[in-house]
């Protein structure tokens, strides 16, 4: 009898230690901040916020367009010969000829930079397999251009200069300084977030309240990518018709509103 009394009070003591650690680990939902129907969504500012408020997140957008003042250019010269040596001698003296003609143009030392230097070999493949049949040197370059005007000219005497040796990659137009376009697309946006989120509010049957947060993105549309850019008006009458047409900035405004 002594035995099951020991064993049963093991038992209950086992029992009661169990209970304890579940009741210790237990934690209750949190309980709703507000009992609004937009509460507990994820913000897209942050994709983690919940508001100690009920609240409304809106994005607005504004454009402000212009016309590009400067321009970027993405060129090389490639040499293929039997030998490396041959491949760079003509490379750089036709890289040497494609830098006095740019200078010539009256380009900045500090606007002419060297964007990649790359040797390697040059295969052909027939029946046989793959045969070397000699090398590449390839020289490439970057040049802005701080005044559109003058691009047409830039690339026709860097073609001149470079003839058959000239690679030109491509060409993108940008503002050189974006700061009053920005800030007039800027105030667009505002505006257009304002407005959709009193539309919301006024639509849920709730009053609008404070804007609580505010976030900012900028997209220039004159910097497109693999060297695209914007061409919206006719080429000019130039050797080489070229047109910054008109580029465009646009700023996304996101904010959260709260809600009465």
């Amino acid at each position: 009898m002594r035995n099951w009394s020991i064993r049963i009070s093991v038992l209950l003591a086992a029992v009661a230690i169990l209970l304890l650690v579940a009741a210790c680990s237990f934690q209750p939902p949190a309980a709703s901040l507000t009992g609004g129907a937009v509460n507990n969504l994820g913000d897209p500012l942050t994709q983690t916020a919940v508001y100690p408020f009920d609240a409304v997140v809106v994005t607005g957008s504004g454009v402000a367009s212009g016309a590009p003042d400067f321009a970027q250019l993405s060129l090389a010269v490639a040499v293929t010969d039997d030998s490396v040596a041959e491949a760079r001698e003509t490379a750089a003296e036709a890289m040497t000829d494609v830098r006095a003609a740019l200078k010539r143009q009256r380009l900045l030392n500090s606007d002419i930079g060297t964007s990649h230097f790359r040797i390697h070999p040059e295969y052909e493949y027939g029946p046989d397999g793959r045969e070397q049949v000699g090398y590449t040197v390839r020289n490439g370059l970057t040049v802005r251009v701080r005044d559109t005007d003058k691009v047409a000219a830039v690339v026709d005497a860097a073609v001149a200069a470079g003839g058959d040796h000239l690679v030109f990659n491509n060409i993108g137009f940008s503002f050189s300084d974006p700061s009053e376009l920005e800030k007039e697309a800027r105030e667009a946006a505002v505006k257009d977030m304002q407005e959709k989120a009193a539309q919301l509010a006024e639509f849920s049957g709730r009053d609008l309240g404070e804007l609580k947060v505010v976030s900012e993105g900028v997209f220039n549309e004159t910097n497109l990518p693999d060297g695209a850019f914007l061409l919206r008006a006719e080429a000019a009458d130039f050797d080489t018709p070229i047109s910054t047409g008109e580029g465009a900035i646009t700023v996304s405004i996101s904010g959260v509103y709260e809600l009465k």
